[in-house]
């Protein structure tokens, strides 16, 4: 059954409960049902009482794949599912995670995939709620766009990205960088620049400068030290593409800033970044909180300055940018 009700979803779940019967939940964007869905929901729906299947908008799958998926609207796949089994509880989400379904939830079971189940961006939310990670089977051989015309596919020119963090990341962190006499940058990072610069991505920063909103520098300031930083990093051979910056605080934070997506989303939009095949580098737990509710892969460069206390954790450790390398390219 498809609901649209978040509160009646709910309201359902809580009765199964009251019932002791068990409620597995899986997600995705079950985009062209294949063997290979039918499988996965099959095995799920085996091992529980009942299975909510949550399934990604065309708006949430737009931002994560791209502009040319889903190949169907949310309406179809949403009908294709309930024609497969009419006993699933089927119910569309917005985000880019789940984990605000499920936290609401509670499912005892959750089913993901082998190559997800390594650090999924679930793990923290199903441990607090002691939800039991359970990895299903998979059917090899099947694909949401096997059999589609490279046309159909790349319709639209997508490009994958690698968002740096400012200072402590490419810069030392100074505190508030006020001054452009203050910018000091690594050989070790001048390096990664330049061989990241090679490979196929987009090199976007992404900072978070509070600095503007508390009155410790003007825009046109910060504007000229980011100019710095760049004319910097392509002396040395490395390339920087785009520079999306927020000026509000934590007290008062924007959409825009960090762990909010908002720059991240400016470059879907303004480059057409495909964010599954895209990096996050930072070295504060903002950074890597956005990297994970996001769905990109994350790699965090230690600042001694600050205590890592996310729940959510890297996908990789490094100490510097050259180290960012070596991981990126072999992926």
């Amino acid at each position: 059954m498809i609901i649209k009700n978040f509160e009646y979803l709910t309201i359902k779940c809580k009765h199964i409960k009251e019932k002791n019967q068990t409620i597995g939940m899986i997600s995705g964007s079950f985009d062209r049902l294949h063997e290979g869905h039918k499988h996965a929901l099959n095995y799920s729906k085996k091992h529980s009482d009942h299975l909510v299947v949550l399934v990604n908008s065309d708006n949430s799958i737009k931002t994560y794949k791209g502009k040319n998926r889903p190949f169907e609207n949310i309406t179809t796949r949403l009908e294709n599912l309930e024609k497969f089994n009419n006993n699933f509880i089927i119910y569309e989400f917005d985000d880019l995670i789940p984990n605000t379904l499920i936290e609401s939830i509670k499912p005892n079971f959750y089913f993901l995939p082998k190559e997800w189940s390594s650090n999924p961006v679930e793990k923290a939310i199903l441990e607090k709620i002691e939800c039991k990670l359970i990895i299903h089977t998979s059917l090899p051989g099947f694909s949401t766009s096997s059999g589609t015309s490279k046309n159909e596919i790349k319709k639209f020119k997508e490009k994958s990205a690698i968002f740096l963090d400012r200072d402590g990341t490419i810069n030392d962190d100074v505190g508030y960088l006020n001054d452009k006499s203050k910018i000091s940058i690594s050989e070790e990072n001048l390096n990664g620049l330049k061989l990241i610069s090679k490979l196929k991505y987009l090199n976007i920063i992404i900072t978070n400068q509070s600095g503007v909103s508390k009155g410790l520098l003007s825009v046109d300031k910060l504007k000229e030290i980011n100019e710095c930083i760049i004319y910097k990093i392509e002396s040395h051979g490395g390339r920087i593409d785009k520079v999306y910056y927020d000026i509000s605080s934590n007290e008062n934070p924007s959409t825009s800033r960090k762990p909010n997506n908002g720059m991240v989303l400016k470059a879907v939009e303004e480059f057409n970044v495909v964010l599954r095949d895209s990096w996050l580098i930072g070295d504060k737990d903002t950074d890597i909180e956005l990297a994970k509710k996001n769905n990109i892969k994350s790699i965090y460069i230690e600042n001694k300055m600050y205590k890592y206390q996310s729940e959510f954790v890297y996908d990789f450790k490094v100490n510097n940018l050259t180290e960012a390398y070596e991981i990126i390219k072999e992926s």
